[in-house]
């Protein structure tokens, strides 16, 4: 009778437990899909914002390239070359359309998140589709910086070239050291220039979206942890 009694007690304690830790793993998951639908909100605002600043940035390339740098030649008696005006023209698209390009398919892999069940495969999937636009980030983060340099010595060789016109004599002919001073003078500041705006844009990148990544990587831990 105390045998029988003892499998009683044992299978009702037993049927409890099961039945409390079924209830943690709902209330967790529960808290970690709240949690997420957190982060993709505030994803959603800062790709806005991050948008918004694309969109700026663009204008002002397409400004600069097409109406401010003509109008400067032009008052200066300066010929740019067609080349540098279609590498700039080929690096603001480029930035425009990778960002267009994470847009569709962050957006794509979000429109099934309400619908869908499986939080870790959600999960996987946007912080793919984050690394993948942190790496086209950096490469048309690199491919401005490349650009701009580019641009910013060609114009210093021009800028040479037509002070020796201006002189009618020839560039062999201009005292070497002023050219010198000029050219070191010119790579120190297209240095400073670079490291500032990479460090600046690797600042706003991480701001928006980097913070988010290692959320939504803790996030998918935990997950991972309690199944």
């Amino acid at each position: 009778m105390e045998l029988i009694n003892l499998k009683s007690t044992w299978s009702k304690y037993s049927s409890a437990e099961v039945n409390r830790h079924q209830l943690n793993e709902t209330d967790l998951h529960d808290l970690l899909r709240k949690r997420t639908k957190t982060l993709i909100e505030r994803i959603d605002r800062n790709m806005k914002v991050g948008f918004a600043v694309l969109i700026l940035l663009t204008l002002f390339f397409l400004i600069d390239d097409f109406l401010l740098t003509p109008f400067l030649s032009a008052s200066n008696n300066i010929t740019i070359p067609d080349w540098i005006v279609w590498i700039n023209g080929i690096k603001t698209t480029f930035i425009l359309f990778t960002f267009i390009y994470f847009g569709m398919r962050y957006h794509s892999t979000k429109k099934g998140y309400s619908h869908s069940n499986n939080l870790k495969q959600v999960l996987n999937s946007i912080i793919r589709i984050l690394h993948t636009y942190q790496k086209l980030f950096y490469l048309a983060l690199g491919i401005l910086l490349l650009v701009l340099s580019i641009s910013y010595i060609t114009g210093m060789f021009i800028g040479i070239e037509d002070a020796a016109i201006r002189q009618g004599v020839s560039i062999d002919e201009l005292n070497q050291s002023q050219i010198i001073k000029h050219l070191g003078s010119g790579l120190l500041l297209l240095i400073s220039t670079i490291i500032i705006l990479f460090f600046f844009f690797r600042w706003g990148f991480r701001k928006l979206y980097g913070k988010y990544i290692s959320q939504l990587e803790a996030t998918l831990e935990e997950l991972e942890e309690v199944d």
